[in-house]
């Protein structure tokens, strides 16, 4: 008779094993705990944010405010999310320098408000800045599909997208966009997507031509689970799949252009 010592069986923290295996759940667990953050990632992540916040403004202490342009007047750039922060001076900038600016943005009446608070304090020292304002909501897929039909129907020249809009909410409960997308992964990165795809007619034909898509510190914070990005895949693509029909139809054309 074989003694337990020799059964294929054997014990680990009192629990029972096949093979010298953990069990199944075991493995799940352990798998659990390797999707989470480490407390060195943890550290890394705010050292990087508390390091951007306080030694910024020294490190670009000796850069100019605002930094000189060269002329770029025969330029056009489309600058999204640009009634604050670094998309209302990239905007402001660009106009001052002589480019075309277009101010993409969710309230036109708040960018048309700052365009003309705009146009007076740079009255006399050159021509009227050229901004002209359009809706653009990227919380709705559709909002984004009409904004690069209307776009593009002009036929005009863009030489720069700056991706700048984002949105960023902390100790807010998790909310989902009409389309079915949280709306983190929608505002940051599906719709910028979306504009880039349908806006690439107007680039190519301006090219060379640039997308800026504009970061945040903040990111090295942030996990991704694997488990979500399925679930977003599996269960809410099929919601808003008329929307992204629009993106494949842009990828073609301008497939078609660039051969």
């Amino acid at each position: 008779m074989a003694s337990p010592s020799s059964s294929p069986e054997k014990r680990k923290n009192g629990k029972e094993t096949e093979n010298g295996k953990p069990p199944l759940d075991e493995v799940g667990k352990r798998r659990a705990k390797k999707e989470g953050l480490g407390w060195i990632e943890w550290m890394m992540g705010w050292f990087y944010l508390a390091y951007e916040m306080l030694f910024q403004r020294i490190i670009a202490s000796n850069l100019e405010n605002p930094m000189p342009l060269p002329p770029i007047n025969d330029l056009t750039f489309v600058v999204t999310g640009s009634t604050s922060g670094i998309g209302k001076e990239i905007a402001r900038q660009l106009a001052e320098a002589g480019g075309h600016v277009v101010m993409a943005v969710r309230n036109p009446k708040a960018a048309t408000d700052l365009i003309k608070k705009w146009q007076e304090d740079w009255s006399g020292k050159g021509l009227p800045l050229n901004i002209e304002v359009m809706e653009l909501n990227l919380l709705s897929l559709d909002s984004v599909v009409r904004f690069a039909d209307t776009w593009n129907a002009r036929s005009g020249a863009l030489h720069a997208l700056i991706n700048n809009a984002g949105i960023f909410s902390i100790g807010e409960p998790q909310k989902f966009s009409k389309d079915g997308y949280e709306e983190h992964m929608q505002v940051n990165h599906l719709a910028p997507a979306l504009l880039s795809v349908l806006l690439l007619p107007s680039l190519i034909r301006s090219s060379p031509s640039r997308i800026v898509n504009v970061n945040s510190i903040v990111s090295f914070l942030v996990l991704l689970l694997l488990r979500d990005c399925m679930h977003y895949l599996c269960f809410a693509m099929p919601i808003s799949l008329s929307s992204f029909h629009a993106l494949f139809e842009g990828i073609d054309e301008c497939t078609k252009q660039i051969v």
